[in-house]
């Protein structure tokens, strides 16, 4: 079991980082790729990666129940039970993939067609879309592999796991598409083709050394408690599931509400969501680390060490927030130049990066909070606390605004209404100690 030492947290969370990193990277050199090709091509590519974004980002709150029970079962030292969960785990996102890829791929024309792009690049989108979604058992199986790993408090087989899978698929794509070794050229699909054959080279490669003993833990036979195991896993992760689908649906209404400020201010929020990502991948990361943590002391019986576990990783990812921010801040006019050269775009980036600025704290706050929730297995109130949140900030507020004439910087800071709604109630659950019994099924 890990301590909640500020050393322990960052050694947990380094790794972490460094391996949503590299998922960043993938989808930017092929984002890059695309733009040699054409717009068409790049917005081709930008709706398959924010369709498999929403994709990723409902299946991690899914992978909260593998957290928060592997993590209890590792910090109470059955390891056989830790290996059990982590093994069905892997079996139900591999049988999820293949129920989304039968149940996505015939309605993949209406869903592309949200987005209202052109028709070539409609034609290009569901194309790329379809390789995406017929690859998904694999890019699962890598997630909750991943989050099982993390909850035993090794982070570096993940990133290995991320950095191979992340240079295997980048190759291939590159392969596929070009028509590299005799391959026959494939165009604009080859990237997901690609991705999704080094996601398989990877995925067996770290299956095997698993089974055989050669990494960290080893997975065991997952009959034993099998219905036990599987309730509890869908208990937890199911709400974090939901609020991960209302935020991104949220999202996107207020995108709707955005758009009607024009293609400058929709342009605005689009760079802006792309310099908060790095933010967000850090934030992630100690959300992760929390959850680990406090899964761990709550299995060992130590629940004043989960709490102070969970407050000292939230302290330690506010502190970076506020140093990225002061930077952001100062650099302000400095990065607005530098992602575009659009006059009336910069007018408006400035000043949207100092609300982001003023959002980090907050948002370190809400990240590591509800991390810390859902490591104890409460993910219902955080998903609660978002649907509220999302629903005020992302929906009533921006329709007010827009029905009002407001000026697009009030749109924008609706951010600090979010996080900050976010972030004190999460604080107030993680303060009342409710969550302590969250699961005392499992402990």
């Amino acid at each position: 079991m890990q301590s909640a030492s500020t050393f322990n947290i960052w050694r947990l969370t380094w790794p972490t980082i460094l391996s949503n990193m590299a998922f960043m990277v993938t989808s930017l050199i092929f984002l890059k790729i695309a733009g040699g090709m054409g717009i068409d091509e790049v917005a081709a590519v930008t709706t398959g990666q924010r369709l498999f974004f929403i994709l990723f980002a409902v299946m991690l709150g899914l992978s909260s129940g593998t957290t928060a029970l592997v993590g209890r079962y590792w910090g109470a030292g059955d390891k056989v039970r830790a290996g059990r969960v982590a093994a069905l785990s892997v079996i139900i996102f591999f049988i999820n993939g293949l129920l989304l890829s039968w149940l996505a791929i015939p309605f993949l024309e209406p869903l592309v067609s949200i987005f209202g792009l052109t028709p070539m690049a409609q034609i290009l989108a569901v194309e790329f879309v379809f390789y995406t979604v017929l690859y998904a058992p694999p890019l699962l199986i890598m997630l909750v592999f991943s989050m099982a790993f993390r909850a035993t408090g090794d982070s570096k087989t993940p990133l290995w796991a991320a950095v191979i899978g992340a240079v295997l698929g980048i190759y291939a794509g590159i392969a596929f598409t070009y028509g590299w070794h005799e391959i026959e050229p494939a165009g604009l699909p080859g990237l997901a083709i690609g991705n999704g054959v080094g996601s398989i080279a990877t995925i067996v490669i770290f299956l095997l050394l698993w089974i055989c003993g050669k990494l960290s833990f080893k997975p065991a036979n997952p009959i034993p408690d099998l219905l036990t195991n599987g309730r509890d896993l869908v208990k937890i992760g199911m709400p974090a599931a939901f609020e991960q689908l209302f935020f991104q649906s949220g999202l996107i209404i207020f995108l709707v509400f955005l758009a009607s400020y024009g293609n400058a201010a929709f342009a605005t929020y689009g760079i802006g969501l792309t310099i908060l990502g790095l933010m967000i991948v850090i934030a992630l990361s100690f959300s992760i680390s929390s959850a680990t943590l406090v899964s761990q002391h709550l299995g060992a019986g130590d629940k004043q060490g989960a709490y102070n576990a969970g407050w000292r990783t939230m302290r330690t990812c506010v502190y970076i927030m506020i140093l990225g921010g002061a930077l952001m801040s100062l650099f302000a006019e400095e990065i607005a130049s530098f992602m575009i050269d659009d006059p009336d775009v910069i007018a408006l980036l400035v000043p949207f990066t100092y609300i982001i600025s003023c959002s980090l704290p907050l948002m370190g706050v809400e990240f590591s909070m509800a991390g810390a929730l859902r490591g104890a297995g409460d993910t219902r109130y955080p998903m609660m606390v978002t649907v509220v949140s999302i629903a005020l900030s992302r929906i009533l507020a921006p329709f007010v605004l827009v029905q009002m004439g407001a000026d697009v910087m009030w749109l924008y800071a609706t951010s600090l209404l979010d996080f900050g709604i976010k972030s004190s109630l999460n604080m107030r659950r993680f303060r009342n100690k409710k969550w302590m019994d969250a699961t005392p099924a499992i402990v």
